[in-house]
């Protein structure tokens, strides 16, 4: 009985699934719970980086994260793994694995002296940081606590925080943080962001922080496609222009050299265009990706207006969706200009093609009136063989009369050679033209 009562206590025993199950089943399922939200408890102070490595950079990451946590004797990470939450007791860390970048979000409890000088980053190995792999492109300050009631406190508090930039404010939905922010990048590389703790549980909190840092992360990555846009505005002045005077020469030139000069820039062309957009299809699709995560998010945190504030997403609508704009425009310019130069191609191949036609008519016409002119000196020289041939065949039946004349003197040479005349010259003209049927029913099969 005891030992029952044991056994009822204890975890349940799990039973192996007798069915063959698909290879990946379990790495799909625990999709779902990769990148977990971390729990933030009030006050803490936040440092989050996104780090540009490239798609090739995954090694790298892992085993730098492998090396602080050999240097506080902790265990390194799995070697397949994309996200890891590591605490390091002094602090904690957030790191996450992206296809172009990772991203590392240290926590670390209190407020500090102050939580935007004395941050998160004070207490990780200053070496290990210089040595980040990759390039910065995300450097968030993030303060989560209590900020004073009075707007007379918050303005001060602010004005100490962001300076004389323009603060951009808002309220977190249900939960009614107020989040601060100026999407300024400070003089120690940073921006900061000021969350009014109003309450929140730790998963709530956890939540806010992810999405907001989030917000930044993304916006950063989707305008990674915007100085491109100036490079291939250029590039794609220039071809627009030479296919302009391309299009005027095709309406003039009469030469098939010069046509065939002028197909040859158009090849040309079409090279240049589709290395265009070999080269910024990636980006630009990455770019309205990463934007609609930000959209997303701003969505997911349900902001509501603060009072004195213009909200965070009226400001990025009005600044980051006309470079977006920008970047679709720029997108179906190349494509449009992808479409002309084919067109221009296609336009002169074909009146290449119309002239070679008419080469080849010209040339098919000479070709039968040479056959034609050859039948008739085949005709000719058939009739010339014929009598060729009759002639030395009735020489022969002559000489054969004479000889028998010695036999026979009741013969006439010239009387058998007459009579034999039309039978020899009737028999090679038969003779001959049954050889050539012969010869052509031959040669067409």
């Amino acid at each position: 009985m005891a030992e029952q009562e044991k056994n009822a206590a204890g975890p349940a025993r799990v039973t192996p699934c007798l069915m063959s199950e698909f290879p990946t089943r379990h790495i799909l399922n625990n999709e779902v719970h990769s990148r977990p939200f971390i729990q933030v408890g009030s006050p803490a102070r936040c440092c989050h980086m996104a780090i540009l490595t490239g798609e090739a950079g995954r090694n790298a990451d892992l085993e730098h994260l492998a090396a602080l946590c050999r240097h506080y004797n902790l265990p390194t990470p799995p070697a397949d793994c994309s996200h890891q939450i590591i605490d390091f007791g002094t602090f904690r860390l957030k790191w996450e694995r992206h296809t172009e970048f990772c991203s590392y979000t240290f926590l670390r409890k209190g407020m500090g002296r102050n939580p935007f000088l004395d941050t998160a980053l004070s207490v990780v190995p200053e070496e290990w940081l210089k040595s980040i792999p990759g390039q910065l492109l995300v450097g968030v300050h993030l303060y989560l606590g209590k900020v004073p009631e009075s707007e007379n406190d918050q303005r001060e508090m602010l004005e100490e925080i962001f300076g004389a930039n323009m603060v951009l404010g808002a309220l977190a939905g249900s939960i009614g943080a107020q989040v601060w922010t100026d999407f300024h990048i400070h003089g120690d590389g940073f921006c900061r962001i000021l969350v009014n703790d109003s309450g929140m549980s730790e998963t709530q909190a956890g939540r806010l922080v992810q999405r907001l840092l989030e917000i930044e992360t993304y916006r950063m990555m989707a305008m990674l496609a915007v100085p491109l846009t100036g490079e291939i505005s250029k590039a794609t002045r220039e071809i627009e222009q030479e296919l302009a005077d391309v299009v005027q020469q095709m309406m003039s030139v009469d030469d098939p050299a010069r046509e065939h000069e002028i197909l040859d820039r158009l090849t040309r062309m079409a090279a240049r265009v589709e290395h265009l957009s070999a080269g910024s299809t990636y980006r630009f699709n990455a770019s309205k990706a990463y934007y609609a995560l930000v959209e997303k998010r701003i969505e997911n945190i349900r902001e509501e207006p603060l009072k004195g504030f213009q909200t965070i997403s009226s400001f990025l609508e009005r600044r980051i969706a006309p470079a977006m704009r920008t970047c679709v425009s720029m997108e179906d310019r190349i494509a449009n200009l992808s479409r002309r130069v084919n067109r221009a191609s296609t336009l002169l191949q074909t009146r290449i093609n119309t002239t070679l036609q008419a080469q080849n008519k010209q040339l098919l016409e000479s070709m039968d009136r040479r056959a034609r002119l050859q039948l008739r000196l085949q005709q000719t020289v058939e009739g010339l063989s014929v009598v060729a041939i009759s002639y030395y065949a009735l020489g022969i039946i002559n000489y054969l009369a004479r000889g028998g004349q010695e036999i026979l003197p009741s013969i006439d040479p010239y009387i058998v050679t007459a009579a034999a005349a039309p039978i020899v010259i009737f028999g090679v003209f038969w003779f001959l033209r049954r050889l050539h049927k012969v010869i052509r029913k031959a040669s067409e099969s």
